[in-house]
């Protein structure tokens, strides 16, 4: 982060379009401060929560409760205000129109933690429990069966166009012509595999210790755990007779009996592999981004989900949101450069007819310890002026095709509070801490949070010492 001070500070002299804060900004963590923080013995009272079961009959309270960790923060339900100021590259108005999530909790800790860092044991017993005993094979890379599901999923699909699933407002020759080219596509590469030599059964050679391995069994069903890369690990599982799934639209509850089926089977297969609790993001049809372009509630019905869920850690969810830097060519002026090399726990899952078909878990934690039991918090007054400060500090963006100084609106439509992996300084460990996300997005390219810009966060301030965070360094 270091880095990131020095090229401010070049930019405040070198083009002076950066804003100069009429007081101290905080770009990062003072050294040593933060961990004073974390460590102190100083005691917080547990904050009420909230009962969630509340009797619609009874006569509703106009009060705000008192003692939630919202209250005490003096976090509201919502923030509607317009901020701003110069960026590099021109100006940039800020409108908030945002609710204020925050989570109904007693407590907030820290939590030492760990990437991954699966024991020889932990493997043995997952794949026992989601494997079987054995006996165990190598994992056959045999894409015969993929193609075979896959033709069969595509076909389906195109039959099932005659009962115009999606409502009389579809493009059904568009759809019968699209999915016509995937079927093609599969067929084709379906015929160059059958001239190959598939591979054969081979028994299990590898260890349950090995950082980087997968193990199968006979019917086809894999456990692969990828641990040696310092900065991202994956939990994965997969039956591989089963077609590929490209859609990753969602909604955020489920909408009838089979998604809750397909949440509750997800959730006691994630259960099984790793002890992190777990809360549902969205669940979508395998064709959700269809039906939503046509918006219509009905579909192919085929059996399968795709669900998303976010790890949660004393009732706090972590995000796997990116951080939110401008434009290319905006940060190509300014010269800088964002490596995208963090990624935080999350998690995605197929289920046909109620099974667990693959899971993807990112970047799995353990939790080793606990550093505070509950950590003392800025007020939200003061994460708001820092907002206020830094959000033009971190926002490039580029001069118009004559070279002059170009203006953006930018929109943040919802502020949370939430759980970040960071690492530790000059440590390979990591804290879990709770931080604050404002999320938008440009009113130059969107008029929502659409699929793009759901991934980013604009500014992630730390909840305990009001340093600024990069997603994208993990720190």
């Amino acid at each position: 982060m270091k880095r990131i001070i020095v090229i401010f500070l070049a930019l405040a002299m070198l083009v002076a379009c950066v804003p100069t804060p009429t007081e101290e900004v905080v770009v990062n963590k003072t050294e040593g401060k933060l961990e004073e923080k974390i460590e102190s013995t100083d005691v917080v009272p547990a904050y009420t929560v909230e009962s969630e079961s509340k009797n619609p009959d009874a006569p509703q309270s106009t009060d705000a409760p008192t003692g939630t960790l919202r209250s005490t923060l003096g976090a509201p339900e919502h923030v509607a205000e317009t901020v701003s100021g110069l960026v590099y590259g021109g100006t940039m108005d800020v409108m908030l129109d945002a609710d204020v999530q925050v989570p109904n909790v007693s407590t907030v800790p820290v939590y030492r933690a760990a990437l991954g860092s699966f024991s020889a044991e932990e493997r043995e017993r997952m794949a026992k429990t989601l494997l079987g005993d054995g006996p165990y094979v190598q994992f056959r890379n045999n894409v015969t069966p993929v193609y075979e599901a896959t033709i069969r999923y595509f076909q389906e699909w195109l039959n099932a166009l005659e009962s115009k699933p999606y409502g009389p407002n579809a493009d059904y020759a568009y759809l019968k012509e699209y999915l016509s080219d995937w079927l093609s596509s599969e067929q084709q590469g379906y015929q160059t595999v059958m001239k190959e030599e598939q591979p054969g059964i081979l028994p299990w050679t590898g260890s349950w210790a090995d950082t980087d391995s997968s193990v199968s069994n006979e019917a086809g069903q894999t456990l692969a755990w990828y641990e040696s890369d310092a900065k991202f690990c994956l939990l994965n599982y997969q039956r591989q007779d089963d077609p590929m799934y490209f859609d990753d639209r969602y909604h955020a509850a489920p909408r009838n009996d089979a998604e809750r089926e397909a949440d509750a089977a997800a959730k006691a297969f994630l259960a099984e592999m790793h002890s992190t609790e777990v809360k549902l993001k969205g669940v979508g049809a395998h064709d959700e981004s269809i039906r939503n372009q046509y918006g219509s509630e009905t579909g192919y019905e085929n059996g399968v989900y795709n669900l998303y869920y976010l790890p949660t850690y004393s009732g706090i969810p972590v995000y796997p949101w990116k951080t939110y830097h401008g434009t290319d060519n905006g940060k190509q002026d300014a010269g800088v450069h964002y490596d995208y090399n963090a990624e935080q726990e999350n998690i995605s899952v197929v289920t046909d007819h109620g099974e667990v078909i693959r899971v993807d878990w990112k970047c799995p934690v353990h939790v080793l310890g606990v550093e505070n039991e509950n950590v003392q918090l800025l007020p939200f007054d003061r994460i708001m002026e820092i907002f206020r400060q830094q959000i033009f500090m971190n926002i490039y963006i580029g001069k118009d095709y004559l070279g002059n100084d170009s203006h953006t609106n930018m929109r943040v439509t919802g502020i949370y509070f939430s759980y970040m992996r960071i690492r530790k300084p000059n440590e390979d460990g990591y804290w879990l801490l709770p931080v604050w996300d404002f999320r938008g997005y440009s009113e130059r390219v969107a008029v929502e949070i659409d699929d793009w810009w759901d991934a980013f966060s604009l500014l992630t301030v730390n909840a305990i010492d009001g340093s600024i965070i990069d997603r994208d360094l993990g720190y």
